[in-house]
């Protein structure tokens, strides 16, 4: 089996939502991981001081045919109808692997015979 890595930022409020809908399309494990990040816009300032929105990295290391469906639904997550964004989603293949449990494997297969892939 071949996998890809799917990498999620997104604001912390959407957290939830994100780790919800990816299940729904076939992730089976979510490693989370707090940030912030610097964007080409000027920091919004509040009395002087700098606020930086919370954001989320979600990694989910998902069999390659999910990655697709994956990233479908995080576009539609995460960019509106007018062209903005809330986050960034991308996938990398992986070539090499190892120490993924084996009963995640399963999962992935058992998610493809559902699916009918």
């Amino acid at each position: 089996m071949k996998f890809t890595a799917v990498v999620v930022i997104a604001p912390d409020e959407l957290e939830d939502t994100v780790i919800e809908q990816a299940q729904r399309a076939g992730a089976t494990g979510v490693t989370i991981l707090p940030g912030k990040g610097i964007g080409g816009e000027t920091k919004r300032t509040f009395f002087g001081l700098t606020f930086e929105g919370a954001q989320t990295v979600l990694l989910m290391v998902v069999g390659t045919h999910l990655a697709t469906p994956i990233l479908k639904v995080m576009h539609d997550l995460l960019v509106d109808g007018g062209g903005g964004s809330r986050g960034i989603a991308f996938s990398i293949p992986i070539d090499h692997l190892t120490g993924i449990d084996m009963q995640q494997v399963a999962r992935f297969e058992e998610h493809m015979r559902r699916e009918g892939a």
